[in-house]
């Protein structure tokens, strides 16, 4: 699908490494494998984003064990590599932001971590497609919303950070599908899955909880307790493993306390969807066009898909309504509203309603240029072309991009931008770019 080979295009192209979160579950992974511990204050290298101290003063990492699960593949294969390769190439090591140079094998983790994020991003946009073709899609109108499902997003950014969003959207997007296909074919076994997957979902990220009210309403096969019993069952199946790892890992049988406060207001999920601060309207201005797309349909749209819009409705309110109780629900640590990832499966269905329905010419016009807006605000901030404020590490408004439009962007400027933002640009080229203004 032409869709998803310009994804894997934009993932293998630019690069944010293993980005804050990451570095904390790399920590994990190397400290099982290299100490046989998960004391971590001998593995962090410096980056504490994501480290907690235990009572007793051992780093340990504020995240569930499944990302570390899944990263553990992966860094075993990097190390079978730097074992197989010839030991002149990379001796040197590879200087990786934000902890410098590394030796050869630490970089071939890591570039095996990123790598394997960017293989979950596409797995879930693949589900998504699978999905909306089930509702009945074509080919060309799936791939237009698997597009927008990306490039209008957050993954443009977070498909490329070795932290958690990308498996997590992965695991949601396999929801998607479940209860695509539970709409024409109920039964039990599916009601089991979708909790199994919300489960599997919160070892990743604690809060893809607030996907489990969509899995509650998976089309029951008999009665709706039924369904429902069984879709818990499934969640509580994969969290049994939660509290062995607190206790092995924090100390405890509770986990340890996570970064800021949860703080239940109504300002939520309106501060996630429209604060001017990483607000999803003016980040993301396109999934507010999905977001309409899910409003008409779940109203207006075909009567046998009008229950299927309202539950991928609720999804999305569930996931920002959660972030908005969030104390750092605007994410001033990093780039654009990625609290919504958990809800992409969601919207891209928002997306599908507007590509089969009347309006479709315009809808996916004004989606489309929205989706460009996004991409232009990633490579800006990516590349070093859009200050931060003092005291962020990336912009956090729109007006903090304005000095670009009334300055734009030389031609060298956007080259040493591109460079900046693309490992694969710089080792093909050999090109060292400028670094960018103060």
């Amino acid at each position: 699908m032409a869709a998803l080979a310009a994804v894997a295009l934009h993932l293998a192209l630019f690069d944010r490494g293993l980005g804050g979160d990451g570095w904390a579950t790399f920590a994990f992974v190397e400290s099982v494998l290299d100490d046989g511990d998960t004391n971590l204050e001998n593995n962090h290298r410096g980056v504490m984003n994501g480290l907690l101290a235990r009572p007793d003063g051992h780093l340990v990492m504020q995240y569930p064990p499944g990302t570390a699960l899944l990263d553990a593949a992966p860094v075993l294969l990097a190390r079978a590599a730097d074992a197989a390769l010839p030991g002149a190439w990379l001796a040197a090591g590879v200087a990786v932001p934000p902890v410098g140079p590394v030796p050869r094998r630490t970089f071939l983790e890591i570039a095996a971590i990123v790598a394997t994020r960017n293989l979950a991003v596409l797995l879930g946009l693949a589900a998504i497609a699978a999905s909306l073709r089930r509702l009945g899609l074509d080919d060309r109108q799936a791939g237009a919303a698997v597009a927008l499902t990306f490039f209008a997003g957050p993954l443009v950014f977070y498909g490329l950070v070795g932290a958690s969003h990308a498996p997590s959207f992965a695991v949601a997007s396999l929801l998607l599908w479940v209860l695509v296909r539970s709409e024409a074919e109920p039964s039990d076994r599916l009601a089991l899955a979708a909790g199994a997957l919300v489960g599997a979902a919160v070892l990743v990220r604690y809060s893809a909880v607030a996907l489990l009210p969509a899995a509650l309403l998976v089309r029951p096969a008999t009665v709706r307790r039924r369904a429902v019993g069984l879709a818990l069952l499934g969640c509580a199946l994969p969290l049994a493993l939660l509290p062995p790892f607190w206790r092995l890992h924090h100390g405890r049988w509770l986990p340890l306390p996570y970064g800021g406060a949860l703080e239940p207001t109504l300002a939520a999920p309106w501060n996630v969807l429209f604060a001017p601060q990483h607000g999803l309207l003016f980040f993301h201005p396109a999934l507010l066009v999905a977001a309409g797309g899910l409003v008409w349909a779940a109203w207006r749209g075909a009567a046998g898909k009008r229950r299927l819009h309202r539950v991928a409705l609720l999804w999305l309110l569930a996931v920002a309504t959660l972030h908005g109780w969030w104390s750092d629900w605007a994410n001033p640590g990093g780039w654009g509203q990625r609290f919504v990832t958990d809800a992409l499966p969601a919207l891209a269905v928002g997306f599908a309603a507007l590509a089969a329905g009347r309006w479709r010419r315009a809808a996916l016009a004004g989606a489309a240029a929205g989706a460009a807006l996004t991409w232009t605000l990633f490579f800006a901030a990516a590349g070093g072309l859009a200050r931060a404020p003092a005291g962020h590490p990336w912009p956090q408004r729109l007006a903090d991009y304005a000095p670009l439009v009334s300055a734009p962007p030389s031609p060298a400027e956007l080259r040493d931008a591109a460079l900046r933002s693309s490992f694969l640009l710089r080792a093909a080229t050999g090109a060292v770019p400028t670094p960018p203004p103060p």
